[in-house]
């Protein structure tokens, strides 16, 4: 902000003239936008979205778009330009017969390219091109060292050396990266919209959740599961405080595996815009979980966690919302990581 103004007439020179008093009011409240003042979202002021999809791609594959993008830096383009891929070589994985050329999986790689840029994208210790979260994962590592986010064109050349493809590519891209009828685009963080689109942290953590809820059923409830061990490993195991570390540090914080103690110290007070952790961090019932907005996480539960209480001592996945009351509730502390 400029320095405050000095002892003299030049108030009463401000009184007097209604134009003047009119330009330093305008001058006040752009000064307040550019520091951002307004309690709304500003443009450009937080962290860089990773961009909506449309509601042409499968919710299911959403996240994994996200994540695979996020954790590649591909930018706010990548999750469309990975949707747009995906349905141009397999329409979503409802067409995966290998190609002419021997292309294979739900992304259509060739086995040699495979063999080089293949991950174990949803971590279950296999690479396999017939696994979404493999598939879309090799294939925004090899976007990210054919070039992008830098030269997206010649990084979706080098997935199929065509300009045809490219082209294509790219019109679904552009397809896909409509917000919900609001005009957001992927690409355009620097663009307001009339509803918050998740960070790149969020959609990491959202993805996480849903891989871990998917191997649920085969995961225990551990006490004390992966303390002492930062990061925690992927599959853990995991108690309700590591659960919640882990899921922040997938995010990308740079957090020890925390207690429920220790997290009340860690987080900001209050509840997030995207992402709310409720803390109990004494007692014989202490406790912690996670609430995601209903923005970020449609058409699922808002909450997710471990405890015996809802999974029977199963370990971490998505809570139904009906499962708390505001009793229960009401004894947590609300947090929320930095920023989110």
């Amino acid at each position: 902000m400029g320095e405050q103004s000095s002892p003299g007439p030049a108030p009463l020179l401000i009184l007097a003239s209604p134009l003047l008093a009119l330009l330093a009011l305008i001058g006040l409240v752009i000064s307040i936008a550019l520091l951002g003042g307004s309690s709304s979202a500003s443009c450009g002021g937080g962290p860089a979205t990773v961009g909506a999809l449309d509601s042409q791609v499968p919710p299911k594959l959403v996240p994994i778009y996200q994540r695979a993008a996020a954790e590649y830096k591909l930018g706010a383009r990548g999750p469309a330009v990975l949707a747009a891929i995906n349905f141009v070589e397999t329409s979503f994985g409802t067409n995966m017969a290998t190609s002419s050329a021997g292309a294979n999986g739900w992304m259509a790689f060739m086995p040699e390219t495979w063999a080089e840029w293949g991950v174990d994208g949803d971590r279950d210790g296999d690479k396999d091109p017939y696994s979404a979260p493999d598939a879309i994962f090799s294939a925004a590592n090899y976007l990210h060292d054919s070039g992008a986010p830098g030269d997206w064109w010649e990084a979706i050349f080098a997935y199929n050396h065509a300009g045809w493809y490219v082209e294509k590519v790219l019109r679904y891209e552009k397809e896909f990266s409509a917000a919900d009828g609001h005009e957001v685009r992927v690409g355009a963080s620097e663009s307001c919209s009339a509803t918050s689109a998740p960070n790149d942290a969020v959609a990491a953590m959202v993805a996480e959740a849903d891989r871990l809820s998917q191997i649920r059923p085969h995961t225990d409830y551990v006490y004390g599961g992966s303390h002492g061990i930062s990061p925690t490993p992927p599959n853990g195991p995991f108690d309700c405080s590591s659960a919640v570390s882990h899921l922040l540090q997938v995010a990308g914080f740079d957090n020890p595996t925390m207690d429920t103690i220790a997290l009340l110290d860690w987080a900001d007070r209050g509840p997030g815009q995207w992402v709310t952790i409720f803390d109990k961090p004494f007692g014989g019932d202490a406790h912690t979980f996670f609430r995601f907005d209903p923005a970020v996480t449609p058409p699922r539960e808002r909450y997710w966690g471990t405890s015996g209480m809802w999974f029977s001592g199963h370990g971490p996945g998505w809570i139904p919302e009906s499962t708390f009351s505001a009793s229960y509730l009401s004894g947590f502390v609300e947090l929320h990581p930095a920023g989110l």
